[in-house]
């Protein structure tokens, strides 16, 4: 891949991935970890990432600033935010050996990385690095000063270099000279914030202050004013989320510290307490028309139709937002204001051309000095109604009342988002984009309006129509002692769910003191081989490890310093995942041989045999699905989404149990329609191989040994609430279970007892209680056939969170056991 731009008109030569690369479709999750965490997982990264894959379907890498295996560990001495979704911070670090996307080259013209910085990224990163500048040239000329130019990065820690042309200070006036080294800064910025939206870090280096003589704290001075600017006048529209300036000199950090420090403030983090950071979204979804924006930036800078203005009636020159939109506006508006104004009678809000905005109307909002909360009320009404014409589809507002106003924040937040919700769902078909406009430097007033907008969020979770996505706190970062662009674990993966499950198990074991709990009823099924490695990871690791089998679950508790119990789990959980896979192999073998036995089909089955493919896809929500819905709701259980098996051979096994049982005398209804709760970890095997009682949550045996179905929603909820945390999501199969002739079950059936002493034929179940049957245990995986795959979760507010919407796949997906367990298909969003 190389790219090149010119200080000039950009020219660019691309060789893209292809237009099917997976990953382009693939979510990515960061979790934040400790740098003596990275350490430990780094040794047992090949462990993490099979059990990660196997166990919930994701793909994981670690990153760092600070690599394994650095001589001195990256540093970092400044961090502050540029906009809500930016960080900007200093670090003193080798930049051979920083983790980022993308890292900053001091080259030449003609990309010769000879020497200084240029020559350490070639020898550290390979000569393929100098080869692709090579062509670059030969395609396209010289780089010209200021300009950049794009290569891949070798064996470098990052994914792309950007070559950045500065200039030497000895060859051209200190004026020019300081042009030209912003204008390579500001293509930079545009790269990683435009043209390349995969980019989310980038390290900056002091250009040009080495070889190229240009004096230092002149030199971060401009690339500080420079960055500062350009996040000032631009808004944000790529996936950068942290800029990196980065040198292993100790003069140079400290110069870059001192002069972000002179332009930024020394304040680390202006939303919170170090290792807190929000996420860059702040929207509301207000039923299907109102899109609702809390974003930082400047009110004239704003490209919607409509752009509010607000000042005193007696002078509307006065205040900040009005001072800044009449200089942007021109001349033209000043005149106008001064003619109606005087004419304005009672009026709440004049309307105006926008004349040199990007807007096409100027909404004026005149205070005066009556009562300010019915004033703002009548304002935001007025206003919101006015957008009601065709031509409107998008205003902005400052954030009214503030200001020169000088109203209590937190009561103008209310009013605002008051009239807001209340013009949203009094207009439902209007589609309107509002947003709330909130100078970058007034941290204290977003932070009020967010608090707000997340209140009204809860609120309005009590309608279905209503979609939040709002700054907040994410899980990781509720671990003590993290640090903004420190080591994370990345994870890749297609499904919420996945992702969801597989950052819960993380943070689970990250957070263990000296005992880790596995819980897994493959445990039954370790052999000698399975124990040996069980022994021996005690005796080279100085870890405990005990093993508890009881009639209801199996577990293994592992005790031991944070190094060794992680590195122990990881090998546990990596050995379980094979002995899950070898049991579903022998059910699979032990169900072709039940259809060879019961169909002359031989032939047929041994040649679909090793294609073991099934169907898992969305369905819309029929009437009778919409009814299962409501059921679950009522009991407590929010649905986020809903799948359909379709597997011919389950079915077909399925079938012929079905006809078996329909040719005895004396048996009861023939199927009923029952659900059963699974650990996420074993669906996909129920979905291949069909029910095992080894693959359902836990049951106390006290009806039989078996695999356990209930009838009642309700005793399955109630067991949920008492055994799940309300942010855990709640697996539960829709199955057709065979339940023939039942009779009361006891925890001494290991089979279904005779149809009466003595008897050679045997009932098919047993159920709890026979006159009402809720309860009923069945012990033949044949004699049950999945149908559906609920997602629920307790919490309200999670089932409604926008990134179920954003989880759905609306065509058929086969699945092949061949394949990776993250490409089956997503179920469907509700």
């Amino acid at each position: 891949m190389a790219f090149y731009m010119g200080s000039g008109a950009a020219a660019a030569a691309y060789t893209e991935r292809p237009a099917n690369d997976s990953l382009t479709e693939h979510k990515t999750w960061q979790i934040p970890i400790k740098h003596n965490i990275f350490e430990i997982l780094k040794s047992n990264e090949s462990q993490l990432c099979e059990v990660l894959q196997n166990k919930f379907g994701c793909i994981s890498t670690l990153s760092c600033p600070a690599r394994a295996g650095n001589s001195t560990p990256a540093q970092q001495v400044f961090r502050r935010r540029l906009t809500p979704g930016i960080e900007l911070s200093v670090w003193k670090d080798d930049l051979t050996r920083h983790a980022v996307d993308a890292v900053v080259n001091a080259a030449n013209e003609e990309l010769q990385h000879g020497g200084g910085l240029a020559g350490s990224l070639v020898k550290a990163g390979g000569l393929e690095i100098q080869e692709e500048s090579r062509m670059l040239i030969a395609t396209f000329g010289k780089v010209s000063t200021g300009g950049i130019a794009i290569t891949k990065a070798g064996r470098l820690p990052c994914e792309w270099i950007i070559h950045a042309v500065g200039p030497r200070w000895t060859a051209m006036d200190s004026q020019t000279a300081t042009g030209l080294l912003r204008l390579a800064i500001q293509n930079v910025l545009h790269y990683v914030c435009v043209e390349n939206t995969q980019i989310k870090t980038v390290a900056i280096p002091a250009l040009s202050s080495g070889i190229f003589q240009f004096p230092l704290d002149l030199c971060t001075h401009v690339i500080l004013a420079t960055i500062h600017c350009y996040f000032q006048m631009k808004q944000p529209v790529g996936n950068l989320k942290e800029i990196h300036l980065v040198s292993n000199e100790e003069l140079t950090v400290a110069s870059f510290k001192d002069r972000a420090e002179s332009i930024f403030g020394k304040e680390s983090s202006p939303w919170g307490s170090p290792g807190t950071t929000l996420s860059s979204n702040a929207t509301l979804h207000i039923g299907q028309g109102l899109t609702l924006h809390i974003v930082q930036g400047c009110i004239e800078l704003q490209t919607t139709d409509v752009i509010v203005n607000s000042g005193y009636k007696s002078d509307l020159k006065t205040g900040s937002v009005s001072q800044s939109i009449l200089k942007r506006a021109g001349f033209g508006m000043e005149q106008k204001l001064d003619k109606i104004t005087l004419s304005a009678g009672h009026q709440t809000v004049l309307v105006t051309e926008g004349f040199n905005l990007a807007c096409q109307y100027v909404f004026h909002v005149l205070w005066t000095h009556d009562n300010k909360n019915q004033f703002l009320k009548d304002a935001m009404k007025s206003c919101l109604e006015n957008c009601l014409q065709p031509d409107i589809n998008s205003i902005s507002f400052p954030a009214l009342g503030t200001g020169v106003i000088n109203m209590e924040k937190s009561t103008a937040a209310r009013i605002i988002l008051d009239e807001i919700v209340a013009f949203a769902k009094e207009h439902m078909k209007k589609t309107l984009t509002v947003k709330i406009v909130i100078f970058p430097k007034d941290v204290e007033t977003y932070k009020v309006f967010c608090a707000e907008m997340n209140k009204r969020s809860n609120e309005l979770n009590l309608s279905s129509n209503s979609v939040v996505s709002v700054p907040q706190w994410t899980r990781g970062e509720q671990r003590s002692g993290l640090e903004a662009g420190g080591p994370t674990i990345n994870l890749i993966g297609v499904k919420v769910e996945e992702m969801y499950e597989a950052e819960e198990w993380i943070e689970g074991l990250l957070t263990s003191e000296k005992h880790y709990t596995i819980e897994n009823s493959h445990i039954l099924y370790l052999g000698k081989k399975e124990h040996d490695t069980l022994s021996q990871l005690q005796t080279t690791l100085g870890v405990s490890i005990s093993e508890t089998v009881s009639p209801s679950k199996a577990t293994l508790e592992v005790r031991g310093d944070q190094a060794e119990l992680i590195e122990t789990v990881t090998n546990i959980e990596c050995m379980l995942c094979e002995v899950q896979e070898e049991v579903a192999r022998r059910k699979k073998r032990s169900l072709w041989g039940l259809l060879e036995q019961w169909t002359d089909q031989q032939g047929k089955l041994d040649e679909m045999e090793e294609l073991d493919t099934y169907l898992h896809y969305p369905v819309s929500l029929t009437q009778d699905l919409q009814d299962r819905k409501r059921q679950f709701e009522k009991c407590g259980l929010w649905v986020v989404k809903v799948g359909k098996i379709d597997n011919d051979v389950l079915m077909a096994a399925f079938q012929e149990k079905k006809k078996m049982m329909e040719g005895r005398t004396l048996r009861g209804p023939g199927s009923q329609r029952l659900f059963q709760q699974v650990p996420y970890q074993f669906c996909n095997v129920v979905c291949r191989v069909g029910f095992h009682r080894l693959y359902s949550t836990p049951h106390d045996p006290v009806y039989g040994t078996g695999i356990h179905f209930t009838k009642s929603l309700k005793k399955l909820a109630d067991k949920v609430k008492k055994s799940s945390s309300t942010d855990r999501l709640i697996y539960v199969f829709e199955a057709d279970v065979l339940t023939g002739s039942y009779c009361q079950g006891s925890s001494l059936n290991i089979t279904p007892p005779p149809l009466s002493p003595g008897a050679l034929d045997a009932h098919d179940s047993v159920v709890d209680s026979v006159s009402n049957p809720e309860t009923i245990v069945v012990f033949s995986g044949v004699q049950a056939m999945p149908q559906y795959l609920w997602i629920c979760t307790q919490d309200r507010s999670l089932s409604q969170h926008q990134m179920w919407g954003q989880d759905y796949s609306s065509g058929l997906e086969m699945v092949s056991s061949l394949q990776s367990w993250w490409e089956v298909s997503n179920g469907s969003p509700v």
